[in-house]
């Protein structure tokens, strides 16, 4: 599980629109999902145990 934009923004001192941009393109480029209630994860590499690719 990765940190809320919130959170990011707080820790690196950058805007929460700045974080929520940045996870919108590693969720584009395939790197996190997000699971609607849950939060964002990093997406298992191929191959990697518990991988569904």
């Amino acid at each position: 599980m990765i940190p809320t934009p919130a959170r990011l923004a707080d820790e690196y001192g950058i805007a929460q629109m700045t974080a929520r941009r940045a996870m919108r393109e590693l969720c584009e480029r395939g790197l996190i999902f997000t699971v609607p209630g849950k939060g964002s994860y990093v997406t298992p590499a191929a191959g990697a145990p518990g991988s569904r690719r």
